[in-house]
């Protein structure tokens, strides 16, 4: 595993669509492979890699009780729609200020680059401010060592 180094910056407003998830981060490769199907059956467009946010862990709530989604940034102009049956919808998120870190390797060994960049934020004064986002910058069936993901941590000043 490697680990970049650590950085703000401010993300953009964007409109993404997304799919609602709940149970075991393992669902992860075939959530996205059902969001890619519901994109290709309509007149959506990606215009960025898929991410995933994540609302609570397995420190808080137990695997069943997780809740998470993956989603991907469209054109900014694509209108709105609420989540239909099967938990798909567009919405727009707000400008937000992040702590990022780039990890490379295996998905599953995240854990140290998150602690890694927990302790930062703590270090540098910021508080934690929202759900954690990871960006994925490989395909899911690459080999574990050439995995990238961002991981996004929003923050505020003290």
């Amino acid at each position: 595993m490697v680990v970049q180094n650590i950085t703000t910056k401010v993300i953009p407003a964007r409109t993404i669509v997304y799919l609602q998830c709940r149970g075991s981060w393992r669902q992860l490769p075939e959530m996205i492979k059902r969001l890619d199907r519901h994109i290709s059956q309509t007149s959506l467009r990606a215009v960025g890699p898929a991410s995933g946010i994540y609302y609570n862990t397995p420190n808080e709530v137990s695997t069943q009780d997780l809740k998470w989604e993956v989603f991907y940034p469209v054109p900014t102009d694509t209108p709105e729609s609420n989540d239909d049956k099967m938990g798909v919808g567009v919405r727009n998120l707000p400008e937000t200020k992040i702590a990022s870190i780039l990890h490379r390797g295996p998905y599953r060994k995240a854990g140290s680059s998150y602690e890694r960049l927990e302790e930062w934020i703590k270090q540098e004064g910021f508080r934690v401010c929202g759900p954690s986002e990871e960006v994925y910058l490989f395909i899911f069936d690459m080999p574990s060592e050439k995995q990238t993901m961002e991981i996004r941590i929003p923050v505020s000043s003290t």
